[in-house]
């Protein structure tokens, strides 16, 4: 029995997704399209060869028998109300990340999926690489004991911090905040690595470097081999080059943020992101009772060392080394299995929900300077 899937936002992030699916199972069709740029669209045909219905509203493409699954790939800022539309039209659901952008649309769709038999997957696609399931599963082993205290990080380059202080991600209103729609993949994956939920956090942060005050550094840097200028060269046909100065943009994200994390279980964390540097990372470094391990996706390199006398460090290769680590494609083959044979969802609607939950409890210390309990958030599941 054919699957058929209709795609409700068809830029980048959905498009990149539908090519890898697509190419899963002939038994997997697509069979609708909607999003508000015609331009979109045709790039979306173009690329996946296809000819599917287009709608000008996602709730007639809901309305349509044919379409089982929904992919979800619109602005944030318009999650809640497709993914609530879609559990009401019966339809099953992968939705690109965050999963909202407020603690209430997150927990209303919590309640609302929960009154179902619907799977969702959302967009971790972190969750799907290699390099952090190869982490994950040595810690379940017990490589470096008991887990006692970490850091993270995700330190962006500086044209892909450009990028978005130049396009919609800018403001909140479109997106959430930068920790929300950036590092969401990165909460999640400490979540995931200690098995619990944090109990307390505190945040400092600001926009410190994306100012009129610093515009000079395009100057500074100069232009690109492409001739494209700094700041400014992520163009391709999925990312056109931003209509906006990334440093003269009207925005209210922060450029940088840090923030400290005590779970449930009493592990200790600390993270960091920043989107102007010349070295990025997306780096974890974890110390336990009988070992240390530390990991940079970035690099696709894992290395490990046991505590005591004249222990070696291992290293391990975990791939080449990408921003997301490879996961794209092992997201779409379990997607597509997801569809076709009920097979398990490695990202849940729950996982998306203590994501947000705990980018919301620090973006709420870093605006108020004050330690800030998630026992809050977690009464709204109640």
């Amino acid at each position: 029995m054919s699957i058929g899937v209709g795609m409700i936002g068809c830029g980048a992030m959905g498009l990149s997704v539908a090519k890898l699916l697509l190419k899963e199972s002939s038994e997997i069709q697509l069979r609708g399209l909607c999003d508000p740029l015609e331009s979109s669209i045709k790039t979306c045909k173009e690329q996946l060869g296809v000819d599917a219905p287009i709608y000008d509203d996602y709730r007639q493409l809901l309305a349509q028998k044919d379409i089982q699954w929904v992919l979800i790939a619109s602005w944030n800022c318009h999650h809640f109300e497709q993914v609530m539309a879609a559990f009401d039209a019966g339809k099953h659901v992968f939705c690109q990340k965050p999963l909202g952008i407020t603690a209430e649309e997150c927990s209303r769709m919590y309640h609302q999926w929960k009154k179902t038999n619907l799977k969702f997957n959302i967009g971790f696609t972190l969750r799907y690489s290699p390099h952090y399931r190869k982490i994950n599963q040595l810690l379940r082993e017990g490589a470096i004991g008991d887990i006692i205290s970490f850091e993270f990080n995700e330190t962006l380059d500086f044209n892909h911090g450009g990028y978005i202080m130049g396009n919609w991600r800018r403001l909140k209103a479109n997106a959430g905040t930068h920790l929300l729609e950036k590092c969401c993949h990165d909460l999640d994956l400490a979540n995931w690595m200690v098995a619990s939920k944090p109990r307390r956090v505190a945040s400092f942060g600001g926009l410190d470097f994306f100012t009129p005050a610093n515009e000079r550094h395009i100057a500074r840097i100069g232009r690109a081999k492409d001739n494209s200028q700094a700041y400014m060269t992520w163009d391709t046909d999925a990312r056109p080059r931003p209509f906006l100065n990334p440093f003269t943009s009207d925005k209210d994200i922060i450029d940088n943020q840090v923030a400290i994390i005590e779970y449930e279980n009493g592990i200790r964390a600390s993270f960091h992101c920043n989107s102007n540097t010349a070295i990025p990372e997306r780096r974890m470094y974890i110390c336990g009772s009988e070992g240390t391990l530390r990991a940079d996706v970035l690099t696709g390199l894992l290395e490990i060392k046991r505590i005591g006398f004249d222990t070696n460090i291992e290293r391990i290769k975990t791939g080449h080394g990408e921003g997301h680590g490879h996961g794209d494609q092992v997201l779409a083959a379990e997607l597509a299995d997801s569809m076709l044979n009920s097979g398990p969802v490695a990202a849940s609607l729950e996982d998306g929900l203590y994501s947000a939950f705990t980018a919301f409890a620090i973006d709420e210390a870093m605006d108020t300077g004050k330690v800030v309990s998630l026992d809050k958030y977690y009464q709204m599941l109640k």
